[in-house]
């Protein structure tokens, strides 16, 4: 973490994971619509998938309102969320962007996105928060 950076933007988000379980069967399309490749591979090699796909949907969310911008500026898809595993072997959410989310997030002064997700079996949550010199 940057110590000469200020929080910029704070964002939460609650997601139904029944909600997201339901989109996924009902239109196939949605999957590929609001996420990466990357995230699609993680999500469906977990037992729960759902869950996982309703904690990376919430992130998302709360990244879009961190970044102070409408939900139309921003695709989900543009917004990735990468586990990376850490010494502990836990799994930590890191946030890539790609697309218009880089040059929008550079015109907040945006220099770094941290996130936490978590869930039960009816709900995911994420908090974000952006951190730049402004």
């Amino acid at each position: 973490m940057k110590d000469d950076l200020n929080i910029s933007g704070i964002g939460i988000d609650l997601v139904k994971v029944d909600r997201i379980k339901k989109l996924i069967n009902k239109y196939p399309k949605f999957l590929n619509k609001f996420f990466t490749k990357n995230e699609i591979e993680y999500c469906n090699g977990k037992k729960n998938r759902a869950i996982h796909f309703a904690g990376k949907f919430a992130a998302k969310e709360a990244i879009i309102k961190s970044i102070g911008f409408g939900n139309n500026a921003i695709k989900l898809k543009e917004i990735e969320i990468n586990n990376m595993s850490n010494t502990n072997n836990n799994s930590i959410p890191k946030v890539i962007l790609h697309g218009s989310a880089i040059s929008l997030a550079n015109k907040r002064d945006i220099e770094e996105i941290l996130i936490s997700i978590t869930h039960t079996k009816e709900y995911a949550i994420a908090i974000a928060y952006t951190r730049g010199k402004a």
